[in-house]
């Protein structure tokens, strides 16, 4: 039984072990890591133990009881977000390779650029998941050789990640590198392209189908009202609100290229703004259930101009930040015209990108183009055809990008007509508070999972607040 016990243990420690390689922290720590989680599982037996002992002697040990699950509780919650936090970085990780491969693979001569990138990235402000293992791999390279040091990432990353370095391994060891890392880097661009293509179109139909439910649900329930009592809606107002919360706090964030990066100071502002927006928005609301009595026109066209007004500086900087991006174009043309006349990166114009890369608020694509063409300055002299390769990558999710916002204008024109559609439900239901209430809320929901969608985080009232305006306007 102890020795089961041992091998168990063990075993989840070598499964921690093999997590917390993901984590931002130096070699010591990682190697510190599983004796925390040793000492959580002595912990945990030993409270077990102490338990089980005061049950049994049946005496009154009520701040035994109450003292040792909190103490079991503590020792974990360190051992618990460590891996939350492993699992996270693991996870962008993935979402990482694909340009992880071309930023190595398009300037490609010898095959060693990923271990070069594995350095490079150590210190960048764009992989925040591979920065991770490349400070892993860099710290464990000057300890038992690059060799090892790269056997060991390959053995430990997971999913895409970890098949990719194992079969670069290979490669290396056959001498065929050069050959897979191009194939490799094709593959890249044609999945990148295909996923983002997919994530486009079902962000406009998620879209398309808020607005259409956010006007269902107001239709079924007066369809209710008029059979039965009108306070049947009030089973309906809270999974509305539910919607709302839920939806906005679960739909994605843009795909990577395009998530919008925001410095802390810039962040801090437009939170605030957010905030007091909310409460202008969601004020109506609580009047209206807190006193089962409704709220004047001309307050509700006051508050949705107020939260337009504060939510306007959060919606075009993002909107601006996304059109910003384009710009990248005539830096890739720059760049393409170097590479094919000198063969290197040393006369491009740096003046146009690094102001986009300056802006408080930019897209990752933009950091990460920036990154690469420092990473191949670094390397040397490029050769014209392979390079091709990431200018393609690159022009291919500017087009990602155009078909998103082209798409836009199918999400704002369903989203916009909600207001129309409850305001001609509600001529035919009776007119209640609580026939308001339902209203109202459907508007908000429809709003700020309309905004989540439309700017990829919850930064801006410009949204709810234009259709809280529009509905008191009618």
């Amino acid at each position: 039984m102890k020795r089961l016990l041992g091998r168990l243990i063990d075993k989840v420690v070598d499964y921690y072990r093999g997590w917390t390689v993901f984590l931002d922290e130096g070699l010591e720590e990682y190697l510190e890591a599983p004796w925390k989680l040793k000492s959580a599982i002595a912990v945990t037996l030993g409270g077990v133990l102490v338990i089980l002992l005061t049950l049994a002697s049946q005496s009154q040990g009520t701040l035994i009881l109450t003292v040792v699950p909190l103490l079991i509780i503590a020792a974990w919650l360190p051992v618990l977000d460590k891996l939350a936090e492993a699992r996270e970085n693991h996870g962008l990780v993935n979402k990482e390779l694909a340009f992880f491969i071309v930023m190595a693979s398009a300037s490609c001569r010898t095959g060693l650029e990923p271990l070069e990138l594995l350095r490079y990235v150590s210190e960048s402000r764009v992989f925040k998941g591979f920065r991770v293992i490349g400070e892993k791999f860099t710290c464990l390279e000057k300890i038992i050789g690059v060799g090892d040091a790269l056997q060991i990432v390959s053995s430990v990353l997971k999913g895409r990640a970890g098949a990719f370095f194992i079969e670069y391994s290979t490669a290396l060891s056959t001498g065929i590198v050069v050959e897979y890392l191009m194939r490799s880097a094709g593959e890249a661009v044609k999945d990148a392209w295909s996923e983002l293509s997919r994530i486009v179109e079902r962000r406009s139909e998620l879209g398309v189908l808020i607005a259409v439910v956010a006007s269902v649900i107001p239709a079924l329930t007066v369809g209710f009202t008029i059979l039965m009592d009108a306070y049947i809606l009030y089973y309906t107002l809270i999974p509305i609100l539910a919607l709302g919360v839920v939806g906005s706090a679960i739909i994605p964030n843009y795909p990577l290229p395009f998530k919008v990066l925001i410095e802390k100071s810039a962040g801090k502002a437009l939170s605030l703004m957010y905030i007091a927006g909310v409460v202008l928005l969601t004020y109506p609301l609580t009047y209206m259930v807190l006193t089962d009595s409704m709220m004047e026109k001309t307050i509700l066209l006051y508050l949705g101009a107020a939260s337009m007004i504060l939510g306007t500086p959060g919606f075009t900087l993002i909107l601006g930040a996304l059109l910003k991006t384009f710009e990248l174009r005539d830096v890739l043309e720059d760049v393409s015209v170097n590479v094919r006349t000198y063969r290197s990166l040393i006369f491009v114009d740096d003046e146009p990108l690094s102001h986009l890369g300056s802006k408080p608020i930019r897209t990752w694509l933009i950091d990460y183009v920036y990154e690469t063409l420092r990473f191949h300055r670094l390397l040397g002299e490029v050769e014209p055809d392979v390079y091709t390769l990431f200018m393609v990558f690159t022009n291919d999710l500017l087009r990602a990008l155009r078909l998103y916002l082209a798409g836009l204008t199918i999400m704002i024109t369903a989203m916009l007509s909600t207001p129309f559609l409850v305001k001609t439900l509600l001529t035919i239901a009776p007119f209640t508070s609580i026939t308001l209430q339902v209203a109202y809320s459907s508007i908000l929901a429809t709003g700020f999972l309309s905004s989540k969608l439309i700017l990829g985080r919850n930064i801006s009232t410009l949204v709810p607040g234009l259709l809280v305006f529009i509905y008191g306007l009618l």
